[in-house]
């Protein structure tokens, strides 16, 4: 069991966050055929130039590279899973301990946790150089301070910096939980994630097919859309909280991680299914978090990269909310070069922006944090 914070899951989301930033620094390098469409195996595995072994495995190691850093998009549905794994988790435990929840505190403290540093980035983007600035500061930035992306969401979605889409996403997805949580209780952990997954689903036809919109709600738009993969971690969750020794020794020993293994090759199949996006995000979300918590213990056990990867999953949110504009003005910065000099510089950009997104949000928590009071002494 773990004791204090789960190593575990800051190594998880730490590894996810640095394939984020990574993911897009690469995508200003290079744009090869993503390894989600039917041309990946024409334009980057290319089996006419199997024509040896030296070049057969050549093939397969820039199709592997190639893959996984394309797919680092993956890493948004790990992150809901992990959300809902950590708000079910501290919701039951505090549920058992005081028989319920505050949730009108509850939601007052998530939203300052939340708003601050959301609104800090802003501050950040206005003032620091060395960034991309693609669009104008005008009225939009009055709606984004307010993350209410989804308002007039063909203008204001992905403006300014694309990734603060997500906080959009996630406040719709706090301000369910409360409802979701009473599901969960009411209906137990297997019934609670088929009707969630159904309703998910249900908004993903609806917006997708029956009235057809912007792809932008199917992303995160609207909140229902990305629910199944909030319940599941709300699932796990709440297995964790009543029984964390069984849930680690089967996330942690090769169990989650093999499970998660398997189904990968199924969901990014599921990419080719006619109508399969109505899954798809439910499926990678689920697989990658298995695959990056399941490999997470053994991680965490290599000296310095644990606690460095723990280290950036702990300020994960900070990272997330101020890396892209650095991303892309520093990567671009590449185009033309080779990949024995792009690789290398783009994985110096994520770490180095992880350290700056880091800082960022422990300095803003410290000035937030008000100081403690020295305790008397008795004579």
């Amino acid at each position: 069991m773990a004791k204090g914070r789960m190593a575990w899951l800051d190594v998880t989301k730490g590894w996810a966050i640095l394939w984020v930033v990574y993911f897009h620094s690469f995508t200003c390098w290079i744009k090869p055929p993503s390894p989600i469409g039917s041309d990946f195996i024409t334009g980057v595995i290319r089996p006419d130039t199997w024509t040896g072994l030296i070049p057969f495995l050549s093939s397969i190691g820039r199709s592997i590279f190639i893959g996984v850093s394309m797919l680092g998009f993956h890493a948004v549905g790990l992150f809901l899973v992990a959300s809902g794994f950590v708000l079910a988790q501290s919701a039951t435990r505090a549920a058992e301990k005081s028989g319920g929840v505050a949730w009108g505190s509850w939601i007052l403290q998530r939203l300052v946790r939340l708003y601050p540093m959301y609104w800090f980035a802003h501050l950040i983007y206005l003032i620091s150089p060395f960034e991309a600035r693609l669009e104008p500061v005008d009225w939009r930035f009055w709606v984004s301070l307010s993350g209410l992306r989804f308002l007039w969401i063909d203008y204001n979605f992905f403006y300014l910096n694309a990734a603060w889409w997500y906080f959009c996403l996630i406040i719709q997805l706090f301000a369910f939980f409360p409802i979701l949580m009473a599901g969960l209780r009411k209906w137990g952990p297997i019934p609670f994630l088929v009707v969630a997954v159904v309703a998910g689903f249900f908004a993903r036809v609806y917006l997708l097919y029956i009235h057809p919109s912007s792809g932008q709600w199917v992303l995160g738009g609207c909140g229902l859309s990305r629910l199944p993969e909030f319940a599941f971690g709300m699932v796990l969750g709440s297995w964790f909280a009543k029984h964390p020794d069984s849930f680690e020794n089967w996330l942690l020993r090769g169990r989650g991680f093999l499970t998660g293994l398997c189904l990968y090759p199924v969901a990014l199949l599921v990419y080719q299914l006619p109508r399969g996006y109505v899954a798809v995000d439910f499926l990678t979300g689920i697989a990658c978090f298995l695959v990056v918590a399941g490999a997470s213990g053994f991680w965490s056990k290599i000296p310095y990269l644990g606690q460095g990867l723990a280290l950036a999953g702990s300020f994960s949110y900070g990272i997330y909310l101020v890396h892209q504009p650095y991303a892309i003005h520093f990567a671009s910065r590449l185009k033309d070069q080779s990949a024995w000099i792009a690789v290398p510089s783009l994985l110096l950009i994520a770490t180095g922006l992880a350290v700056w997104g880091g800082c960022l949000e422990k300095i803003l928590t410290r000035w937030l944090t008000p100081p403690v009071a020295p305790k008397s002494i008795s004579p």
